[in-house]
């Protein structure tokens, strides 16, 4: 269309053909103008009236004359005035939504015989700097499309005098050089400099294949310290990090620009101004239905926008309220709502973050693999025992509790200290090892950077040197890669409660459908938040880290060591008023809602001492509670214990066979709970599962019991019933399923559904036994898979294709023997957005995932359930 699109604030188009050919930043500012806030005049040259001026150069010089006095009589001043001048930008607007290193023509217009009259508004050094900038912009579009090597060197050597011309009289000098080589009009005429400017930009895009089908955006120039009452500035609609709908940036008073300026607060700028900013920013709000970022000048008491963009910088829970914002006013609906945020996002608003401004001048290195989402600042301590001896002198002394272990893997004795640091940072695992799943359920912050390297006394991380007691800043959002701040930064705690995603929740919630999101929890805390986070029940309770607490884990350890019977009814005596008291505790909060406790799981070697301190301090306890124990014995039993392979080695249900007075222990204790809560009279709904289970016998051995010649196996349902009558209750209903995270049990699961009334799957042991890899070795090849494209994606993130068979197969089978069956998943597979398609696909029933991962499973459950808004562009990424 060979036509000149011209807009202002009461000026533009709609129709979408033309629309097309503007490009981006000319579809931008004519939906500024139909926004009807206050827009400086111009005009859309497209590509097609660029091509004009060859057949008709007459009339194109016409009609873009036209259009410039017609922004002149808009702003009271005309084009080459002597007196009171126009001044006007030329700005490439590329089709294409792309990075590009093309320059605006500023300031067009000022020559010789409009200088004096540009000064008298701005002083002669800003006009003379501006002129010169002008003559400098020339040149460098010039300079890219001169193909000539005379002519390049020539204006190469013109430039570096331009640039480093400051005084007025140097610029002077440097103009009068300029002359020779240019053509004089564009120097003294006006209309003949902006005839030059279009041309260089013509043969410019003529050259250039990525923009050759631009449009140019012309567009009147303004001033904020052009007379009286004049400013810039730049503001956001709202607080980007908390979302407070409080304008958030600054003003200039009597300036061109920010550059070395201090500016001021922007809600100190005059009421009159500050009430057309807050119409404007909300107008803006209204239509992009987000947080925008502005730039605005007042010239001479007039308010002008010169552009508006997203706020790319904006946190989740500033983006969260002003979506709820929008939703309370009517402006969006659910649907919108829904579709508005990534799920991960979540993760953000749930921990701490950096302060962003803070962060600006900190050196870091970047990379790594995301453990657990959030922020942490702190001292390094590269043992549990040297950061739990810091934390007690810091608690002493009321210092600061801010401190970060670093290690090249955790083990059980490890669980301690992560419980009281901020974070955690290993060398060596991945997002499924020891340290982010520990992490993850206490609510803590890891990372694993590979890269580190411990040395005697230091550790070294990207070059620098750390030791113990220096502090660093871990960063680990949910939508970049991690980064380590090499120094302690501020953080922004979050608040559940008023951070607005309850409120996010309480929409999102009437859209889940009928799959159900359940929580991993071990501790009350876990189960506090689930239940304020609207979980469907607990699906996963590891019992084994309700023994790695300081007081507990000793008395375990000499559970795993005893070599006879009584020796360990010893150890469980102690063990076992402490598990009624934490089952009790979860089942009364979550009162009414399924808890799935699995039995012990974790390889008998995890809980063993590692380090040379924690050993020492083992043999002592251990003497105490049976004097007759000597040191090397102690030393052997735990040799004795230690395992090639003990991913699939002794663990699960096979303690139940060696050791079945651990998992009697276990069930009794959730049963004198259960039915102590009965007699209170809170609904308790156990469910009881067994792990690493091969095939149906063990299931029927565990749950049934078995005898055999001077030994017996006390099932879950004998014990129950031990229980009741001594308590004397009524009986209650009570679930007993299994861990599908085997291949065996897999193809097992039709004979497996005779003895379970549920399947939980275990996707990450399930992943690691189908593929044969290490969830804590798998990311030392994990680059190098990926590169090739023999993995796409992590497995241990993303379910693998022949894992999602397993899953199918499984579940197939189950339900040809128990129509009934009820089935789910548990870990973090469960709250990746990209695996619930599949999940709820295959049939299963429910998804259980950390407590911090149920907004982001119900979010992307919304998404899966609701269209998008007319027109929008939805954020799920299933």
């Amino acid at each position: 269309m060979n036509e000149i699109y011209s807009f202002s604030s009461e000026e533009y188009t709609n129709d979408p053909d033309m629309i097309e050919t503007m490009g981006i930043r000319g579809k931008r500012i004519m939906d500024l103008a139909r926004l009807g806030v206050p827009t400086l005049p111009g005009f859309i040259l497209s590509n097609e009236f660029l091509a004009t001026e060859e057949d008709s150069p007459k009339e194109h010089a016409a009609n873009i004359k036209q259009a410039v006095n017609k922004m002149g009589k808009l702003l009271d001043k005309k084009f080459g005035d002597p007196q009171n001048p126009l001044l006007i930008k030329m700005v490439v607007s590329p089709m294409l939504n792309m990075v590009y290193t093309v320059f605006s023509l500023h300031n067009i217009g000022l020559c010789d015989t409009t200088i004096d009259g540009f000064a008298a508004y701005v002083g002669e050094s800003f006009a003379y700097h501006e002129y010169r900038n002008v003559i400098s912009r020339i040149i460098e579009l010039d300079l890219k499309s001169t193909t000539e090597e005379d002519r390049k060197k020539t204006l190469e050597t013109l430039l570096g005098k331009v640039q480093k011309a400051k005084a007025v009289t140097k610029i002077k000098q440097i103009i009068e050089e300029a002359k020779e080589y240019y053509p004089l009009d564009i120097f003294t005429d006006a209309w003949k400099q902006i005839e030059f400017a279009e041309n260089l930009y013509k043969r410019f895009f003529e050259g250039n294949e990525a923009l050759n089908d631009s449009a140019l955006l012309v567009q009147a120039m303004t001033f904020g310290n052009y007379g009286k009452e004049s400013y810039f500035g730049s503001y956001y609609t709202r607080n980007i990090v908390t979302g407070e709908n409080e304008l958030s940036g600054e003003f200039f008073e009597n300036s061109f620009d920010s550059k070395g300026k201090k500016g001021k607060k922007i809600t100190l700028i005059k009421a009159p101004y500050l009430d057309g900013l807050k119409q404007i920013a909300s107008e803006l709000e209204r239509a992009f239905k987000e947080i925008r970022k502005i730039t605005f000048t007042i010239e001479d008491g007039s308010l002008w926008v010169i552009d508006q963009f997203e706020a790319s910088d904006k946190s989740t829970q500033a983006e969260m309220k002003t979506l709820l914002d929008l939703h309370s006013e009517g402006v969006i609906e659910d649907n919108y709502l829904i579709h508005a945020l990534k799920p991960g996002r979540f993760a953000e608003i749930l921990h701490p973050v950096l302060d962003k401004e803070a962060a600006k001048d900190v050196p870091y290195v970047q990379g790594g693999i995301a453990g657990a989402m959030g922020a942490a600042v702190g001292k390094v301590y590269f043992s549990t025992d040297e950061l739990l001896k810091e934390y007690k002198m810091a608690q002493q002394r009321n210092q600061p509790l801010d401190f970060i272990l670093v290690m090249p893997s955790t083990y059980a004795e490890d669980v301690k200290a992560i419980e009281v640091a901020r974070g955690v940072l290993t060398k060596e695992g991945g997002y499924a090892s020891h340290a982010p799943v520990v992490a993850r359920s206490l609510g803590k912050v890891a990372m694993v950077f590979p890269e580190m390297e411990f040395r005697k006394d230091h550790i070294v991380i990207n070059g620098q040197k750390f030791k113990e007691g220096d502090e660093i800043s871990l960063d680990v959002p949910s939508y970049d890669t991690p980064k380590i701040y090499f120094s302690k930064l501020a953080l922004i705690e979050p608040s559940i409660n008023d951070c607005g995603i309850l409120e996010f929740l309480e929409i999102i919630q009437k859209h889940i459908g009928d799959f159900d999101i359940h929580a991993n929890a071990d501790q009350p805390k876990d189960a506090e938040l689930a239940k304020l986070f609207k979980a469907d029940g607990i699906g996963l309770c590891r019992t084994e880290h309700m023994f790695f607490n300081e007081k507990r884990i000793p008395i375990f350890r000499t559970l795993i060591i005893a070599d006879s019977v009584e020796e360990r009814l010893k150890a469980l005596d102690l063990l076992r008023p402490m598990q009624v008291d934490d089952f009790y505790n979860l089942f009364k909060i979550m009162e009414g809602h399924p808890v799935t406790i699995r039995l012990l799981d974790a390889p008998l070697h995890e809980f063993l001492p590692h380090t040379r301190q924690s050993m020492l301090d083992f043999i002592d306890f251990a003497k105490k509670q049976n004097p007759k124990l000597t040191e090397e014995e102690i030393r052997q039993r735990c040799d004795m214990l230690g395992e090639e392979n003990p991913m699939l080695g002794h663990r699960g249900v096979r303690v139940a066979i060696t050791y079945p007075e651990i998992y009697n222990m276990q069930v009794s204790a959730i049963f004198e709970a259960a039915y102590r809560l009965q007699k209170e009279g809170v609904d308790v709904v156990p469910e009881i599962m067994i792990p690493i289970i091969m095939d149906a016998n063990e299931v029927r051995a565990v749950r049934f019991g078995k005898k055999i010649e001077g030994t017996e196996i006390i099932g879950i349902n004998e014990i129950e019933k031990q229980v009741r009558d001594t308590l004397g209750a009524r009986a209650i209903e009570y679930r007993v399923g299994v861990m599908i995270e085997l291949p065996a049990a897999v193809l097992n699961a039709d004979k497996i559904a005779k003895y379970a009334d549920f399947f939980s799957f275990g996707t990450n042991d399930l992943t690691q036994t189908t593929n044969g890899l290490s969830r804590d070795d798998f990311n030392s090849f994990f680059t190098n898979y990926n590169e090739f494209d023999l993995l796409e994606k992590n497995p241990f993130k993303v379910l693998g294709k022949q894992v999602k068979e397993m899953v199918s197969i499984a579940a197939e089978r189950g339900r040809l023997t128990r129509p009934d069956i009820t089935m789910g998943i548990c870990g973090e597979h469960g709250a990746e957005p990209a695996n619930l398609p599949f999940i709820r696909s295959c049939g299963l029933n429910y998804a259980s995932c950390s407590p911090y991962g149920i907004p982001i499973a119900k979010l992307a459950l919304a998404q899966m359930n609701v269209d998008p808004a007319p027109g929008q562009r939805s954020a799920f990424n299933g």
